[in-house]
């Protein structure tokens, strides 16, 4: 309404101006009224522009503020599309089209000559899940695609396959997971039998074919190790047309399982399998990592800290004493320092989900119980967004919602990388876990906010420190117990001391600490002598029995 309202009084606008400059021409106050028509004349000229930026600005696919000229600006680009013809849209190779399937090489899509009825499983099946998890986020999430572009939207949609969605379905079959090998030539199937609930991720695609991992509810869905939770919602694609819905924790699993209307609606659970009982895993898709028996060492490989969707080059660092924002463009505000790294802590470990003002005031900035007023919310917010900076994507801290929600993007924190390569570790037997338990065990720096004074509350209320406390306690005893096997009892003991850095009230890593093997149980002659050196008779006590007197005699 708003926008139908701007069209006609800007269209009604040029033809108020057109007579009524005419007819103060021979008029007395008609200087003044002149005045006001130029006024409302450039009042005109200046809509227009910022219709102009705002059809720029979807084009380049950034967002634009609610309101009626953002309206009419998504108007002209929707008409423009399709007024555009065909021919003069040039498919342009998709490179890093956002890239899900990141690593996934693909070719720039040609004019296809292919006889009826084939598909080529190199080329189209990655593109074909790319067109369909686009086309289902289109459909789905309408209010959430700013940072789509538009062009490359349209592009992409014309690689849809139905008839490739179907071929996979039929490929599946009945199986609950499991891996598939779809070869570069493949008959195409067809059928109006609708497709059964089931998800899919590129695993690998070669000149040969294309390695597709598959699950339904209540299967394990096989990912890359190096994946990390936002590698799998950029990834995974419902072959049906349902919703495909991603829970990162058990409060988070139930909520969306207890919401959804439609079995077609599946859940995909990024945390650990482990964790979740048989009857909630049953309802929902988990993860376990996949391991290709020809290549295990490449397959397996730990995750690296310098994985971009893990870490980036603003990374809140928590787990250590005194907490630092590692990446600013500029220091922060003295005097507001602390402020400052507390709310883009509590940002980072909230960065998948809009945080409100209110929840920030009451949480986060309150002292003594009091909650932060407005305006110290306000001058926070400045100076943190002024610190982080802006990239390619603009501001780090987005700027505040109309409905008072803030989003950041470009930020990481340790404590969650660190949970990753602890839920990582446990889908693995503990042989094959240690380094990703080594890894996480390196980020601890310090016993975790131990300088903090002030503020933090919300990281116990919340949970993030038992479940720190959790996890760490598990990764110090599992490198513990896999580093005895090796004989490595350094390692063992830097393990448990790391642990207890996170929990220094663990009886378990006070407990398995003190039955680490000291230097004289293996090799050592006391303080004299080296670990290497063999234990000299000097002053030891020979022993000899007679059984035929029953009696000991002892002699130096």
């Amino acid at each position: 309404m708003h926008g139908t309202a701007l069209v006609a009084y800007f269209a009604l606008l040029p033809y108020v101006v057109f007579t009524k400059w005419r007819l103060t021409t021979n008029e007395s106050h008609g200087m003044l009224v002149r005045s006001l028509l130029v006024l409302l004349g450039i009042f005109w000229l200046g809509f227009l522009i910022q219709v102009g930026l705002n059809v720029w600005r979807l084009k380049q696919g950034h967002g634009v503020s609610g309101g009626g000229s953002a309206w009419l600006a998504g108007l002209l680009v929707a008409l423009l599309a399709l007024l555009m013809p065909t021919s003069s849209l040039t498919l342009k190779p998709p490179v890093a089209m956002s890239v899900p399937f990141a690593g996934v090489a693909t070719k720039a899509p040609t004019p296809l000559h292919r006889a009826p009825g084939t598909v080529l499983g190199f080329a189209s099946v990655p593109m074909a899940l790319m067109a369909k998890r686009r086309s289902d986020l289109l459909r789905q999430l309408p209010d959430n695609l700013e940072d789509l572009d538009v062009e490359e939207s349209i592009e992409l949609l014309r690689a849809r396959n139905p008839e490739l969605m179907c071929l996979l379905a039929h490929l599946i079959g009945d199986s609950l997971e499991g891996v598939l090998d779809v070869p570069d030539t493949t008959r195409a199937f067809t059928t109006n039998t609708p497709i059964t609930p089931a998800v899919v991720c590129v695993l690998e695609a070669t000149s040969n074919g294309t390695l597709l991992g598959f699950a339904r509810e209540g299967g394990r869905l096989p990912i890359l190790p190096s994946w990390s939770g936002d590698d799998v919602v950029a990834n995974v694609v419902a072959l049906h047309d349902g919703k495909l819905l991603f829970a990162r924790s058990e409060p988070e699993l139930l909520r969306h399982l207890a919401i959804r209307s439609l079995r077609q609606n599946l859940v995909v659970y990024l945390g650990a399998a482990n964790d979740l009982d048989d009857e909630l895993a049953a309802c929902a898709i988990t993860l376990r990592p996949y391991s290709d028996p020809r290549r295990p060492l490449e397959r397996c490989a730990p995750l690296t800290t310098s994985d971009a969707s893990l870490t980036s080059d603003l990374r809140v660092e928590l787990l250590r004493a005194d907490p630092q924002v590692l990446g600013l463009l500029e220091p922060f505000t003295a005097t507001l320092r602390r402020r400052c790294v507390e709310m883009v802590a509590y940002l980072a470990l909230h960065r998948h989900e809009p945080v409100t003002g209110e929840r920030l005031r009451s949480r986060v900035l309150t002292h003594a119980d009091v909650d932060a007023s407005n305006r110290t919310l306000a001058n926070t917010a400045s100076a943190v967004r002024r610190s982080l900076g802006l990239d390619a994507r603009g501001p780090r801290l987005h700027p505040v919602t109309s409905s008072g929600l803030y989003v950041t993007h470009g930020l990481s924190s340790d404590v969650e990388l660190f949970s990753t390569l602890i839920g990582r570790a446990r889908q693995l037997p503990v042989s094959d876990a240690s380094p990703l338990i080594h890894q996480a065990l390196l980020l601890i720096k310090g016993e975790p906010l131990a300088s903090a004074l002030r503020g933090f509350e919300w990281f116990l209320a919340e949970g993030h420190g038992a479940r720190l406390a959790r996890d760490g306690e598990w990764a110090a005893l599992a490198l513990h117990h896999s580093s005895l096997e090796r004989r490595n009892y350094e390692l063992a003991f830097w393990a448990l001391q790391q642990g207890l850095l996170i929990d220094p009230y663990s009886d378990a890593l006070s407990d398995a600490l003190s039955r680490v093997p000291r230097l004289r149980e293996f090799g050592s002659d006391g303080a004299c002598g080296a670990k290497n050196d063999a234990v000299r008779s000097r002053g030891a006590v020979a022993m000899s029995w007679s059984f035929a007197r029953f009696t000991q005699q002892v002699s130096k």
